[in-house]
């Protein structure tokens, strides 16, 4: 087993996080993290007296390990076999301390340009000491209790919903232990289904019944008619705040495979091939980060729904076509096309 230790030497600084540095093992489609306590941001819990459904809730369902890929087109035998591992239950609730100084409920903001779709939107890449300090700022936040995917994925093996699993009625820390439901479309309807196939009639029953290979087609899918598009933008990297081996450090991963890059998504660490990577950069490009956003307390291992996102940094609601997300440690709003493929990303190619 490859061992990581993350300490006060790391470039992240993530001594100033004490619920991320604890010592992280990295084993081939395995995460297993310490679970050590730190300061947790304030969140409100919207549905902390549902429950799950005591026959389908929590199991593993027999999905392949995905720590490494090849080009998008085939899946590795990493790990090996079919998971067995059952996802935590997620019992701690968030926490109820006091609340952090941008906490408080939505307020005003003043939109930044959104500009044209095949053009980008006009957005400026960090600098280097600028990404070098918002790196070190966000890496001493910690996730909400229940929803750091450090230390989920730490903790077991993540699970696929299924038809079977009673959504309204289970808790949104046992949720997010599910990959084909992202928090940020849970709360959707219907539930957990990226909204460009909602809107052609898949519904929750059918989403739930697909296996990796159908998750993996169906991204592959899209990103190909993506990456077909013309466009007069080429994809920036310098967009992106956090890079590969900042997310690798951050979760204690190993180095990611020769021609492929860690990318982290709504809490959720990705391995991504050239073509994914392209995708993910094109896709950060036509995301809006308007001033309400800069400077939020970001805790880029926090997965958190559409509606914990406009509590927690308080953040005006978003219209019928909008969406909030977290892309490598960065708040953006995605139209919902962009954010469709943003999450289809986080389900094809997540790290298990």
């Amino acid at each position: 087993m490859k061992s990581i230790l993350m300490s006060g030497a790391l470039a992240l600084s993530l001594t100033s996080a004490p619920a991320l540095a604890n010592s992280f093992h990295v084993q081939a489609g395995s995460i297993y993290a310490g679970s050590g306590q730190g300061p947790q941001l304030w969140l409100v819990q919207g549905n902390g007296n549902g429950k799950g459904n005591g026959q389908n809730a929590g199991k593993g369902n027999g999905h392949k390990p995905k720590n490494a890929k090849g080009n998008g087109h085939g899946k590795s035998n990493a790990g090996g076999g079919k998971s067995k591992g059952k996802p935590g239950k997620g019992h701690d609730r968030a926490g109820n301390g006091g609340k952090p100084e941008h906490a408080g409920g939505p307020k005003s903001i003043k939109k930044a340009a959104t500009g044209n779709s095949a053009k980008g939107n006009g957005r400026r890449a960090f600098t280097d000491d600028e990404r070098r300090a918002e790196v070190k700022r966000i890496s001493s936040i910690s996730a909400p209790s229940g929803r750091d995917m450090a230390l989920i994925l730490g903790g077991s093996a993540l699970g696929l919903a299924t038809p079977q699993l009673l959504i309204a009625e289970t808790p949104q820390d046992e949720l997010i232990t599910y990959r084909n439901c992202p928090p940020g479309l849970a709360k959707k309807d219907p539930p957990c289904v990226p909204p460009g196939l909602a809107k052609n009639g898949v519904g929750y029953d059918e989403w739930a019944s697909y296996d990796d290979d159908r998750y993996d087609d169906l991204w592959i899918e899209r990103r190909e008619e993506w990456l077909r598009r013309d466009r007069e933008i080429d994809p920036n990297p310098n967009l992106l705040l956090l890079q590969s081996d900042e997310i690798e450090m951050l979760y204690g991963l190993d180095p990611a495979p020769e021609g492929q890059r860690y990318g982290l998504i709504d809490g959720m660490p990705v391995l991504l091939d050239d073509q994914d990577y392209r995708s993910l950069l094109l896709v950060n490009q036509m995301a809006r980060v308007t001033d309400g956003m800069v400077g939020a307390p970001v805790a880029p291992t926090a997965a958190l729904t559409q509606d914990e996102l406009v509590e927690l940094y308080r953040l005006p609601r978003p219209g019928a076509d909008q969406n909030y997300a977290v892309v490598n440690g960065q708040l953006v709003e995605l139209d919902d096309s962009d954010y469709e493929l943003l999450q289809l990303i986080r389900v094809a190619r997540a790290i298990l």
